[in-house]
This record gives C-alpha cells, structure tokens and sequence, in this order.
C-alpha cells in the first residue's frame, strides 16, 4: 500500500463512502491508511461533496503528495452505482485507482497552465467577444463627471469604453439613490413601472448586448417569515409583468437582460455573518429563500414563454450566490442548500471569497457549478461572475496582472459573463471619517472600486479593462 509521506506507521479502520442519491453511508470498506500513532483519524466526513475529506486526519491531508492514494471522488469511480456495493467491488476499483495515483500537485499545475492559456494578455480572443462577455457596474457612485442625469452618464462611457455588458442596480425603492446626480426620478411603486421611466428607456436603447440588473422590490420585503401562498404569487406576478413590459418593448432588440438578486448568502444570513456556528433556523431561512427564488423564475419564465417567439430579446432570470468558499469548511451556504432546491435559467457568483489567486476562483466556480440547477435558455451549468472588484486604493499592487489572472480563471472555467465592480466607485475609506458631502472630489477618500477617477482620468483598472475592450 502507498504510505504516507509524513507517517510511517500503518493501521487500518473503516471507511463510510457517501452515497449521494441515498445520502446515507456505504459501510464495511476496509481501506488501508498510513497514519502514525495517536492520529485521531476514525471517520471521513459524509458529504455528497466532498465524500472522502477526512477533515482531522493530517495525512489525509498529505494528498498533495504524490504518494498519497487519489481515491477523492465517488462519481467518476462509480458512475452507475447502486444503493449497496460490496466490499470486494470496492477494493477492486480502489486499488485500481491506487495504482497510478495522481499527484494533487501536478494537477494544481495543470490547472494553472490552464488558466495562464485563458489569460487576455496570452490568448487572442475573437474581436467582439470579450467586450460581449465582460463589462462594468453602476450603482451610488459617490461622484459623477458631467452633468448628464448619472444613469445615462454612466451606460454612455460603459459604450465608450468598448464594452457591451452592463450591470445596474434596479430597485423601485431605491433607484432615486443608487442614481440621484443630476436626476428626476418618478414615484414608482413596481419594476414594470420602473422599466418604464424615461432613463431606462435610453438605456434599452443602447447597444449593449447584456444588461445584468440587480432587480428586487418592496413586496419581497418579508419573505424570511412565514408566508402564505398568495406573498409568492404576488412575487410572481410582479416578475411576470416586468418581463412582458420589456418582450413588449424591445423584442426587437438583440439584447440579453438578465434579472438576478443581490449577493444571496447575505440576504440569509445579513451582511457579514459567518454562520461558522449557524443559527438554529438555517434550514428553515434556507428553505423561504428558495421558495421566494422559484415565484420570481416562474414569473419570468411564463412570461417568455408566452413573448419569446420571433423576439430577439431574451429575458433571464438568475439568483446570486456570495460565499461560496465557506462550503468547503462545513459552513452552510446558499450554493449548497438553496441552489438544488431551485431550477434557475442561470446562476451568479459574486466572488471575493475566492479572488486570492487563479486556481481558487476556478475551483469555487465549479463549485458553484456543481450545485446549480439550471434548466433555461443557456442550459446546465450555467453560471457568470455577477461581482468582481480590486480596491485599488487597499490593494495597491499588481492590479493589472491580477485583473490578467483572474479573468483567464473565470473564462479558463466557461463562466457565461462577469461583471467588473465598478464604474465610479461607491465606497469611501473609513480611515478619512469624517466625510464630505457628495459628489467626492479626491480619489484618496475612496477605496479605489473604479475605472474612473473623480477628474474623468482612467485608474489603472481602467486602461486594463479599456485596452481589453478596444482589442
């Protein structure tokens, strides 16, 4: 048997294998482990993700080696398992797999070759398609650079710049101060009503070839409680009229507007709990939030359904994700315990848990991959990085070569769209309390999500994202 790199002494015990449909334990599997004396190995974790982590044993975690056993997954061993597999049919395929393990370093530097091919500055792309594929954000920029109302400002240089992807925040409640520069907006209580204000007409009518909006409204307030069924047929209808408003308007358009919540793994926990020790309705919070999900997809989808033919326009719907990598320590997640209770058209990640280098972004996408129930238009696996900033003004250094590697990662995983936070940047320092009043004149203020500085100049963000889009 293979032994361990770090312990010489071998003792054997038994091994429970996940069966994912049952989600119960296949038992009896003597297994071999090299494990020294006092190692407090007894179990592997049970988790139809991750079935053979053993999450106390430090040999286990010496499968970096090339010596440690690459029996890791179920699947790919037992494509077309049963219920109940003998523990003769398992050390059969076990020992087969030993018997040519696979080094969990040599894979790490597989996958990053894979990653520097993707990376703008090595692969030549086709001309259209990274400024299809990658845009930029708008929403409560602390400043503006004309006098335009900042809306139309802000979609006008995303054109300029070369981009056709833009993301905006859509909110009935709030649009008056996620865009108030230079700004008149109406009273509206709905989102069709919204869609059909006289900014956002301009902004339809622009060419972009995706508009991503963060669209939510005032009646979803409420949806942690219990509720009866009439709260998630409200909800569906109110996305049922907005996307019949937009097929009405401009099916003639070849445009992409997808409709997706904000960061989901806040709205069930609130912003910046760890769920490290969840509270005791988690599952229950899971649940409502899944409910609340599938009324806002069923809104959409009947909508196109009945518009869709001879449309050019497509109206998807998404739900965002925010805490992906939490998954991996046990943590209860959105990805995990909301995704597969919902079929979605597509999903979002907003990813700064995942942004320390190339490899783990790429391996919290398949993550988020692997969960995600996505049966519409842009078919399984459908998933896009809704959020992803560098505060230039924190992390001072190497921006661009970050920018270079993370996006190779993103497009080296196949994510549909991403979605660069931000245009003008809506957070200021802490460490300059107390602050001015709008719109900020000095850059120094801010923490630098950005591709434009407060005098009209590009961030170094900027003429990455700019040389990008004008290829």
């Amino acid at each position: 048997m293979p032994q361990c790199s770090e312990h010489s002494a071998c003792s054997h015990f038994t091994v429970g294998v996940a069966n994912p449909e049952a989600g119960e334990p296949l038992r009896d599997a003597i297994f071999s482990h090299s494990r020294a004396e006092g190692c407090r190995a007894s179990s592997f974790h049970q988790d139809h993700a991750h079935p053979f982590e053993n999450k106390s044993c430090p040999c286990w975690h010496a499968k970096a080696d090339s010596n440690i056993l690459s029996i890791l997954t179920w699947k790919p061993l037992f494509p077309n398992h049963s219920p109940m597999i003998s523990r003769r049919s398992f050390l059969a395929t076990s020992l087969a797999a030993a018997a040519s393990p696979v080094s969990a370093s040599e894979d790490t530097r597989n996958l990053k070759a894979k990653i520097d091919s993707h990376r703008p500055s090595i692969k030549s792309y086709p001309p259209t398609e990274l400024r299809q594929r990658i845009g930029t954000t708008l929403v409560h920029g602390k400043y503006h650079l004309s006098q335009q109302p900042v809306l139309l400002e802000g979609a006008a240089k995303m054109i300029e710049m070369g981009t056709r992807l833009g993301k905006f925040w859509f909110n009935p409640s709030r649009v008056a101060q996620d865009y108030s520069f230079n700004s008149q907006w109406p009273k509206v209580s709905h989102l069709a009503e919204l869609a059909a204000t006289p900014y956002w007409g301009e902004v339809f009518s622009m060419p972009f070839h995706t508009l991503i909006l963060i669209a939510e409204c005032p009646l979803e307030n409420g949806w942690q409680d219990s509720q009866n069924d009439e709260f998630y047929q409200r909800i569906t209808r109110e996305f049922e009229e907005l996307t019949r408003s937009l097929y009405q308007k401009h099916k003639d358009r070849d445009l992409t507007i997808i409709l997706q919540n904000w960061e989901g793994d806040w709205q069930l926990r609130g912003i910046g709990e760890s769920w490290s020790n969840p509270p005791a309705d988690w599952k229950t919070r899971c649940d409502r939030f899944a409910k609340r999900l599938t009324a806002r997809q069923l809104g959409v989808t009947r909508a196109r359904t009945a518009l869709q033919t001879g449309s050019k326009l497509r109206v998807l719907h998404a739900a965002e994700v925010n805490r992906v990598t939490d998954q991996w320590r046990g943590i209860p997640t959105m990805t995990e315990h909301v995704l597969p209770k919902v079929s979605l058209d597509l999903v979002s990640y907003s990813c700064y848990d995942a942004m320390k280098d190339g490899t783990q972004l790429f391996k919290a996408i398949e993550t988020v991959r692997r969960f995600a129930n996505t049966q519409g238009p842009d078919g399984p696996g459908a998933v896009y990085l809704g959020e992803i900033g560098i505060p230039e003004n924190i992390a001072k250094h190497q921006i661009s070569a970050r920018w270079d590697e993370l996006i190779g990662a993103a497009l080296a995983a196949k994510v549909l769209h991403i979605a660069q936070w931000q245009l003008y940047c809506n957070e200021l320092n802490p460490k300059f309390e107390p602050h001015p009043k709008q719109p900020i004149h000095e850059s120094w203020r801010m923490r630098g999500f950005w591709l434009f500085y407060p005098d009209g100049s590009l961030t170094e963000s900027g003429r990455f994202f700019s040389k990008l889009w004008q290829k």
